[in-house]
């Protein structure tokens, strides 16, 4: 009867780096201080050799799932599964294996193994120096990054606000385009009428001046008609004025020659 057991251990690092030195094979290797080597299909062989298997589940940052095999397995024995499961807890990433399928009376010498050859190596590797420097420039790079995302992002949301506000200004001046055209039409429209309105004035107010001046004449022409007619009757009633015959009675007058001085 095959036996399993789990075992488990926090990292001090981020669940995405435990599952990228994990698959990594030059990783793993600096991280077991051991050779590792991956190869087609996801067949990979760890530490020198001594174990050999396939990975047949990779669901990132949370969960690995491994065929796992030891040289020194039973010969017709067949390999285990390895099953890794990644949980960022407080202070880094809790580890936890499950291996199962493994041969009869062997189970504790893998579980100590794991402790030993795995779980000591990765606690040193992943709270080294040289990986806290590493996560601090991927920390940077990540930070960079998220800073060039959202000044991208900042961008297009400006761009799309100067486009909505350029087509609010074109909308508004349209807007207030038309209502200057049809405000000035209207303009124009009332100033017609009050034209009309003013020129069917000023030739009714002429019709009537020019009434009134007709009328003037006509009552002028009347009342000087009669005048003249009863003056020609005056002078037609008055008698021509008669000379006077020279009276035989009265003898004509004559003037007497000058007298002459010194006669």
């Amino acid at each position: 009867m095959s036996e399993h057991f789990t075992v488990s251990k926090v990292m001090p690092a981020p669940a995405r780096r435990v599952y990228e030195a994990w698959l990594d094979p030059e990783e793993h290797a600096l991280m077991t201080g051991a050779s590792t080597s991956a190869g087609d299909a996801g067949a990979y062989t760890a530490w020198d050799g001594y174990i050999e298997g396939r990975t047949t589940t990779a669901e990132p940052y949370t969960r690995i799932v491994q065929t796992w095999r030891a040289t020194d397995f039973p010969d017709g024995h067949p390999p285990s599964t390895l099953t890794i499961e990644l949980t960022e807890v407080e202070g880094g990433t809790e580890v936890r294996l499950r291996h199962e399928g493994l041969p009869p009376g062997m189970a504790g010498t893998y579980e100590k193994g794991w402790h030993e050859y795995y779980f000591e190596p990765m606690t040193k590797y992943f709270a080294s120096p040289r990986e806290q420097l590493r996560e601090g420039v991927e920390a940077l790079e990540e930070a960079a990054e998220k800073a060039g995302e959202a000044l991208e992002d900042a961008a297009e949301k400006a761009t799309e606000a100067l486009e909505r506000a350029g087509r609010e200004v074109t909308k508004a001046l349209e807007s207030a385009r038309r209502q200057a055209r049809q405000q000035a039409v209207k303009a124009v429209t009332k100033t017609r009428k009050v034209g009309r309105k003013v020129r069917k004035q000023a030739k009714d107010l002429g019709k009537k001046v020019r009434s009134l001046v007709k009328g003037k004449k006509t009552a002028s022409a009347k009342k000087t008609g009669p005048k003249k007619s009863a003056a020609k009757k005056v002078q037609a009633r008055k008698p021509s004025p008669r000379k006077k015959a020279p009276s035989s009675k009265r003898p004509a007058r004559t003037r007497s020659a000058p007298k002459r001085r010194g006669s």
